[in-house]
């Protein structure tokens, strides 16, 4: 297997493998969606809320708070206190606000952490207050994994592509420049009076450039064992580290199933 990593490009990375089923990178997109545990706020407990939002709303919107650290942090399910809630499992943010004026804003940068975990984001809006209003709640942060709540889910988006292979055959091609107008990526153009693909990983395999072809030049499939994983991170971890929590969570998964067959080897 070669692998290709483009980097990222805003707040979206992509690497390229080649040389293997998709099914092996799409099982790294699956894991990165459902097993690689982030800290969310999972628990509030609010000791004054004079605004408008009601408590639950409040505490909704404070459970999709991207957070970020949680070094030392064990999964609730494997702590000592039985996830009852301890130092060892949960961490705690503060937030302590009084409104100095009306339509007064709160934002996620609000939230003070106390332990090893805090806001990826101090741009969220919370709540808007009036002059006086208060909110003064203590929230406690805890691992979790996307197969648990969508709070817990570390990519706002995670796809899986074939390469597409896109073939012009040069003499029926008239150069009409129709599948050029109507593609929707804009990946087709005519360079030196030949029709040339200027972005093939932008292609959407939509077949528009196909069905517009007035002499059938055009033909559109895909490499089966040539795929491209595409992360937006929505900020707990990095799409890089996502990627290689992703690999020790099914390499885990892999000896755990190595051990089972050679035990049961062993016992027969």
């Amino acid at each position: 297997m070669d692998v290709e990593v483009l980097g990222t490009t805003g707040s979206q990375f992509r690497l390229i493998a080649k040389g293997v089923d998709q099914s092996f990178i799409n099982a790294i997109r699956r894991t990165i969606m459902a097993d690689v545990l982030v800290p969310a706020i999972d628990r509030v407990f609010v000791a004054e809320n004079s605004g408008c939002l009601y408590d639950e709303v409040l505490a909704h919107r404070m459970g999709l708070i991207p957070l970020r650290g949680g070094e030392g942090l064990v999964h609730p399910s494997a702590c000592e206190c039985g996830g009852k809630g301890c130092s060892k499992c949960e961490a705690i943010l503060t937030l302590e606000v009084e409104a100095p004026e009306d339509n007064y804003a709160v934002y996620s940068g609000s939230l003070m952490a106390e332990g090893s975990v805090f806001v990826a984001n101090n741009e969220i809006p919370l709540a808007v207050l009036n002059k006086s209003q208060r909110i003064v709640l203590e929230a406690h942060a805890r691992l979790g994994s996307g197969k648990e709540h969508a709070k817990w889910q570390p990519v706002s988006g995670a796809v899986v592509k074939y390469l597409p292979i896109i073939k012009v055959d040069e003499s029926k091609c008239a150069l009409s420049a129709k599948c050029v107008d109507v593609c929707p990526k804009k990946i087709l153009a005519i360079e030196n009076k030949r029709l040339k693909v200027v972005s093939i990983w932008d292609c959407t395999l939509c077949k528009a450039c196909v069905d517009a072809c007035p002499s059938g030049a055009i033909s559109i499939s895909y490499d089966a064992k040539c795929a491209a994983l595409s992360l937006e991170s929505e900020g707990s971890l990095s799409p890089q580290e996502l990627v290689l929590a992703a690999c020790d969570v099914l390499t885990k998964k892999f000896e755990s199933i190595k051990l089972a067959l050679s035990d049961s080897k062993e016992a027969s």
